[in-house]
């Protein structure tokens, strides 16, 4: 049994509406839920409705726009855009008290640094999801593929506080992996989305389509190489092998819609800022060229402006 009592999901998207669903289904804890606009409406309403691959449900849960009007938690579930993370934090700080833990499942490298300064070594674990997820409609997530869980401590141990996370999921009969090596873990799948999400992104195709063609397939691995010297930069090593099976899964994906081209699809914000736009960061950091990446992350904020203009 996990020792887990209250958990507060801060961003009750896709991927923090799937997990925290399971949670709230299969296991006796507490889970509320951080939304806003007409989700938060449809969820108080009607409940949160999950439509997976794995199982259908529908959940009378508690969900709020405010965390400070929760119980207290002693697990927050950090799913929030990599946008909303400076806000959610501000959010958070009344709540988190001296043992609470906060585990970071979002996409990106820049967002743990954030939580460490805000909350200390001490209360946040990193960690990243692998799924495919969405919302449907206000208060209706659409499961389509996968959904599991990677852990780590940056010292490489399996520590008490990630054994007790192990016990919570593998209540909730979500699959969780905890890595020794969860900052390379953590980069690969950062290098998966600066290359698939954002490509399938702009071009608005699913991700075995970027095989199709020699040219497009040789964008993929340009994009890759660029993550790769300035993760090298930072210290972490990603291999020919790390690219080749990168590559050669994303081939078996067919009809994989990834998050940032669903967020395309509805006109909201996208997320290119934690991908292209902090390989660019990096590479200035480090005064070496990412031209590929530069490029994608010039095209994105000029697709912003189309969508700002469109929404005026």
């Amino acid at each position: 049994m996990n020792s887990f009592k209250n958990i507060l999901v801060m961003g009750a998207g896709g991927v923090g509406g799937y997990f925290g669903g399971r949670l709230a289904q299969r296991t006796s804890v507490d889970v509320t839920f951080i939304a806003r606009g007409p989700h938060l409406r449809a969820i108080q309403k009607h409940g949160l409705q999950i439509k997976s691959i794995d199982g259908d449900a529908t959940l009378d849960v508690s969900a709020f726009d405010d965390p400070q009007k929760a119980p207290n938690p002693d697990l927050i579930l950090f799913a929030v855009k990599s946008f909303d993370t400076p806000a959610a934090i501000d959010a958070l700080i009344p709540v988190v008290g001296d043992e609470t833990q906060i585990l970071s499942i979002q996409n990106g490298i820049e967002n743990y640094p954030k939580l460490l300064d805000a909350f200390g070594t001490e209360r946040v674990i990193p960690g990243f999801c692998k799924i495919g997820t969405g919302i449907e409609k206000p208060g209706v997530i659409r499961h389509k593929k996968f959904g599991e869980i990677t852990v780590g401590g940056k010292d490489g141990q399996i520590s008490p506080r990630l054994k007790k996370l192990e016990a919570l999921f593998s209540e909730a009969e979500i699959p969780i992996h905890i890595s020794k090596e969860i900052e390379r873990r953590i980069w690969l799948k950062f290098a998966w989305n600066a290359v698939l999400n954002m490509l399938t992104a702009l071009t608005q195709v699913t991700v075995e389509q970027l095989f199709e063609y020699e040219e497009s397939e040789a964008l993929c691995h340009q994009v890759f190489d660029e993550v790769r010297m300035v993760a090298a930069e930072e210290g972490i090593e990603l291999t020919d092998d790390d690219e080749q099976q990168m590559m050669a899964s994303a081939r078996q994906l067919d009809g994989f819609t990834t998050s940032t081209y669903q967020d395309r699809q509805k006109g909201k914000k996208l997320e290119y800022e934690a991908f292209n736009g902090a390989v660019v960061r990096l590479a200035e950091k480090h005064n070496i060229e990412v031209p590929t990446n530069q490029m994608l992350y010039a095209l994105f904020k000029l697709i912003d402006i189309s969508s700002d203009n469109n929404n005026a």
